[in-house]
């Protein structure tokens, strides 16, 4: 084949060649860093999203990593509400234009945030469309992706999902995941750059977790929940002083973090930093006293978060007049008659029902043996549902099971990781006893399918346990919701606190004259009572992973019993820790 000029060529040819040398500049461009073209804006169109798989932390600002992604706006679904329309990273290592990103950010969105209790949800949601769409910038002409700030971070571990947080690394340690997670995963605050308001372009992909609304923010009263209270009250509602926030005597603490805008300069001034209680408040500089919600008055014309319910009025002379006195009275009467008729109707039922159990069977009729020859029983047809019932309960538990209805309630005793902890009587639990005092751990109603199965564990466990140094599980409540668990109640509640009050500082500062002061024959007894419980936690090969003062009770007898044993001893830091 001979060779041409281009000017010998024919007119289609040379169009074409054009054409093909246009597209290669246009490609030159889109491929240079901090341009984005035609074909790139179209690609976009697409939802997309950031690292790629196994991606570091510290591979963020890395230029050479940078010049694989470009900017441009979010048209997804999901994150919508959360970035909007600004400039996000997109990989160009992602062949369907980021739509691998936004098919696992729904996923999670179903598996995991739709789950999150409601304190927990908006900033789960904020965290995670911030990791899957970055924040993307051009800086010397490279592009580059945001990474998450530091104090959203610390904010969201911390503070508004510390328990689910710590049941995700839980789950993490023993290898059990969340599929749907595909490359994405739980990032290490300590390693995320600090948001700078100052910073031109700006250091991370900040969503606002922390930013106190000078707006809402009030000095003399409080808005609702008071979160934006940065008032000077520094007193509690019953006149403790309060403790630094940034101090830990004398009580240590890491919530709330101190990334929160209202903690700023605060000083030992009331706060409810991240809204989580309903009123602002503090720690205290009493020893006896953690924490405390301070007397802050509400602003006019706001809603009290404390209770919202109103009273309703009701016009009487409206409702009660002469023909609806009649009427009332008339129903009245007829409803009087109608249980007088079935308290006599229940009365002669199981007075019959007493005479024939005195009868035997004489008040039957029986078949002859004649009627009932042939019959062969096992090819009677079987009835599914006669053994089928409402409710599937352990078989460990089962024995256990206790009426809740029967539960008589006497105080609450705390707030642990599962819920509610409250002091109650249960009639007839232990036979021989009019009532037994108990302590009742009640399952909170939003808690997780997988909280649910660690305390039915917890207690199908404890029902295996019989030593007189491990507390023991008296009964469940485990038909219907809340499920409950009954333990025998240890007056002196737990032998921390005890231990505490009887040391020789504690009496020195004791009001009384009455000494509680412990021998060292007591303290013996303390250990050795302790170490009989290990000596039977260890014969059955079990591990107790958190065993501590806190975690073992007391009674007016001194004696000691085992309790709390760790089945996920990060989310069991709530019990003890605000």
């Amino acid at each position: 084949m001979t060779r041409r000029s281009v000017a010998g060529w024919p007119k289609q040819q040379t169009l074409a060649l054009f054409l093909a040398l246009a597209l290669a500049m246009a490609t030159l461009i889109e491929t240079t860093p901090g341009r984005v073209s035609a074909g790139t804006a179209a690609a976009a169109a697409a939802p997309g999203g950031p690292p790629s798989s196994g991606a570091a932390v510290d591979d963020w600002d890395d230029p050479a990593d940078d010049e694989e992604g470009y900017c441009a706006p979010y048209n997804g679904k999901v994150c919508k509400a959360f970035v909007n329309s600004r400039q996000v990273w997109y990989s160009r290592e992602d062949g369907t234009g980021g739509w691998e990103n936004e098919k696992i950010t729904a996923a999670l969105f179903r598996d995991l945030i739709n789950d999150l209790p409601d304190y927990c949800r908006p900033a789960a949601e904020k965290m995670l469309c911030a990791y899957a769409f970055p924040q993307c910038v051009i800086k010397d002409g490279v592009t580059m992706r945001l990474p998450l700030c530091y104090e959203d971070c610390v904010a969201t571990h911390l503070q508004f999902c510390y328990n689910d947080w710590a049941l995700i690394e839980e789950k993490k340690e023993r290898g059990d995941v969340i599929k749907s997670r595909g490359h994405f995963r739980l990032p290490n605050c300590e390693e995320l750059p600090r948001h700078n308001k100052s910073a031109r372009p700006p250091t991370c992909s900040h969503v606002g977790l922390t930013e106190l609304i000078q707006e809402e923010a009030t000095y003399d009263c409080r808005m609702g929940n008071g979160r934006y209270y940065i008032g000077t009250v520094n007193v509690t509602a019953t006149g403790i002083p309060c403790q630094k926030w940034d101090s830990q005597e004398p009580h240590s603490h890491h919530k709330p973090p101190l990334v929160f805008g209202e903690l700023q300069d605060a000083e030992n001034y009331c706060r409810n930093a991240g809204g989580e209680e309903p009123t602002p408040w503090c720690y205290t500089t009493d020893k006896a006293v953690r924490w405390q919600a301070c007397d802050i008055p509400l602003c006019p014309n706001s809603t009290d978060m404390i209770s919202t319910k109103k009273p309703v009025s009701i016009v009487m002379e409206s409702v009660f007049t002469p023909s609806m006195i009649f009427l009332l009275s008339g129903i009245g009467f007829v409803a009087i008659v109608l249980l007088h008729l079935m308290v006599f109707l229940c009365y002669r039922i199981a007075r019959h029902n007493n005479s024939n159990r005195r009868q035997g069977t004489t008040g039957y009729n029986t078949a002859s043996t004649q009627d009932t020859q042939g019959i062969d029983i096992n090819k009677l047809p079987s009835n599914v549902n006669y053994h089928r019932t409402g409710a599937q309960l352990n078989p460990k538990l089962e024995k256990l099971e206790f009426p809740r209805n029967n539960i008589i309630y006497i105080k609450d005793l705390g707030q642990g990781a599962f819920g509610r902890v409250f002091q109650a009587k249960a009639p007839g639990l232990i036979a021989g006893e009019d009532f037994t005092l108990v302590a009742v751990k009640m399952l909170k109603d939003e808690a997780s399918q997988d909280l649910q199965v660690d305390f039915e564990r917890e207690a199908c466990l404890l029902a295996e346990f019989d030593h007189p140094n491990i507390v023991k599980l008296l009964g469940v409540c485990a038909l219907g919701r809340p499920m409950c668990l009954l333990f025998e109640f240890m007056a002196r509640g737990d032998l921390n606190e005890f231990l505490r009050q009887c040391s020789p500082f504690a009496q020195q500062n004791r009001a009384d004259s009455i000494s509680t002061e412990l021998s060292h024959g007591d303290l013996l007894s303390i250990a050795f009572q302790i170490a009989s419980g290990m000596m039977y936690l260890s014969e059955r090969k079990f591990v107790h992973r958190d065993l501590a003062t806190r975690n073992c009770l007391i009674d007016d007898n001194m004696v000691v019993k085992i309790a709390d044993f760790g089945l996920s001893h990060k989310i069991y830091l709530q019990d003890y820790y605000k």
